[in-house]
């Protein structure tokens, strides 16, 4: 993999320094967290319908008759899906037919029985079935779910992220039936619970690696998350974010390329945090990531957006030329332009869910602060569990900020 070899040679350092950036005032460090968060999640809904068309624009108009404009329920049906070649049992692709185990004391499958409850019908051989066709318009998927997992585990400890306490709370979660409504789970979920269930494994030796879906952009979910605690707290710095989120990643997969990107990741979300003025430059600090991973400079594409698999060997890059897009075109003033730049990767199909949202919290700390205008926006405001996720990213905000 292209993504190894650039990261052969690469450290694990951040793109900042070992000294705790200076503190923001409070109010505005919390309203870059909201609107970081809203985006978050709104960049996550608004690609779900569109994941994975590799026909891209095309495709996508095929299928809704119309580029995405709004908040979209997937369609159920989706040509092309391969949901029906991915294994019930574990990682990756099925060896044919709908498997199922003959132990008489286990579960037949892992999805649809230990995870996914009652959703493994969707991925019968002989269906096409979009990956998010049970979810709403504006509804989110399975992995930003376990983000607003992670929201509560991190409030239920005062504001920190404890890997032990949230590998209790994922587990619980994903083992409970109508926990979420999402169709499909990723290959490191399907192993988790494999090794877990059938190889009895203990909980913490459980995460793992199939060697193809597992380095990939979804990883980076639930570290942003991390990163945003932990460049709440005062005296933390972009190493401190860089190390606790190495550790969450830990909790669900077992990946070296992802445990690098992820350190370089945690240090730009911390800088975008703690940056004193709006007119600091991003796309300083995204070539200075970039160039810390080994990564060739994100280039300007102001006419198209990059359509990627979830791989981080293409898909990373892609997020980064994203930001320097948006950077380049000043289109992150205000949250009716965040609005504009998470549909246009909605938009471009491919591996958009995670790269959307990972932009999303980004673009959301780095727009005017404006709360009125996020509170009343169709971002906020279409989000199918709004009033749920209102009172979460409220209590996350109180409790990282105290810290």
């Amino acid at each position: 993999m292209v993504f190894r070899k650039l990261f052969a040679s690469s450290s694990s350092s951040t793109s900042g320094n070992a000294a705790s950036l200076p503190v923001p005032e409070t109010t505005i460090v919390q309203q870059r967290l909201r609107q970081a968060l809203w985006a978050f999640f709104a960049g996550d809904a608004l690609s779900s319908p569109s994941h994975w068309f590799y026909g891209g624009p095309r495709q996508i108009q095929q299928q809704y008759g119309a580029l995405l404009t709004d908040y979209t329920k997937p369609t159920e049906q989706l040509p092309g899906s391969i949901l029906n070649k991915s294994n019930l049992l574990g990682a990756g692709r099925s060896k044919g037919g709908m498997q199922r185990r003959s132990d008489d004391d286990l579960p037949p499958t892992i999805v649809g029985h230990v995870i996914l409850h009652g959703k493994q019908d969707y991925w019968h051989p002989s269906k096409q079935i979009h990956y998010h066709a049970t979810l709403q318009a504006g509804e989110n998927t399975l992995e930003a779910s376990l983000a607003r997992v992670l929201m509560r585990s991190i409030v239920e400890k005062k504001g920190h992220f404890d890997a032990n306490h949230f590998r209790q709370a994922y587990m619980n979660f994903m083992m409970t039936p109508g926990s979420h409504n999402d169709t499909y789970a990723s290959t490191c979920h399907r192993m988790f619970f494999s090794n877990l269930i059938y190889d009895k494994k203990s909980p913490e030796d459980c995460p793992d690696n199939d060697s193809h879906n597992v380095d990939t952009i979804d990883g980076l979910i639930l570290p942003t998350l991390v990163s945003l605690a932990v460049a709440a707290q005062p005296s933390a710095t972009a190493e401190d974010a860089a190390r606790e989120a190495q550790q969450c990643v830990a909790v669900t997969r077992r990946s070296k390329p992802l445990q690098t990107a992820t350190a370089a990741w945690a240090g730009l979300v911390y800088n975008i945090i703690r940056r004193e003025k709006k007119e600091e430059n991003l796309t300083d600090t995204v070539e200075a990531m970039a160039k810390s991973l080994g990564l060739p400079k994100p280039k300007v594409r102001p006419t198209e957006n990059t359509m990627t698999a979830c791989y981080l060997d293409s898909s990373l890059p892609a997020a980064l030329d994203n930001l320097v897009t948006f950077e380049s075109q000043k289109s992150i003033g205000d949250v009716s332009e965040v609005w504009r730049n998470l549909l246009a990767i909605a938009n471009t199909g491919g591996e958009n869910v995670h790269r959307a949202s990972c932009i999303g919290a980004i673009l959301g700390a780095n727009s005017d602060l404006q709360p009125e205008a996020w509170s009343k926006s169709r971002l906020v405001q279409g989000l199918y569990h709004r009033e749920a996720l209102h009172k979460e990213i409220e209590d996350f905000i109180v409790a990282v900020t105290k810290c």
